[in-house]
């Protein structure tokens, strides 16, 4: 099995933090504390916007993602793994 390591960059950095705030924003707008969904009276109506919305950021994120791992990360073999974490050459 490959591992993956990042490659240096302020751009990577960026993109992550972009996700998480995404990702906050989200969770804010549609979850209570507990994790279960910020509804009301219109459980169904919200439930499937939220699906809709959900289908829509996974699927961008995936893309996202993609080109993330394209663009900063590199394939290791196993051994190499091993040995980059213990400063090995």
């Amino acid at each position: 099995m490959s591992t993956y390591k990042m490659k240096p960059g302020k751009i990577g950095k960026a993109a992550i933090g972009a996700y998480q705030k995404v990702e906050e924003k989200f969770v804010d707008t549609f979850l209570e504390e507990d994790g279960s969904l910020k509804t009301g009276g219109m459980a169904e109506k919200v439930t499937g916007a939220c699906q809709k919305v959900e289908d829509a950021v996974v699927g961008g994120y995936k893309k996202v993602e993609d080109a993330f791992v394209n663009a900063f990360l590199e394939k290791e073999d196993d051994g190499d793994a091993v040995k980059g974490r213990h400063g090995e050459k």
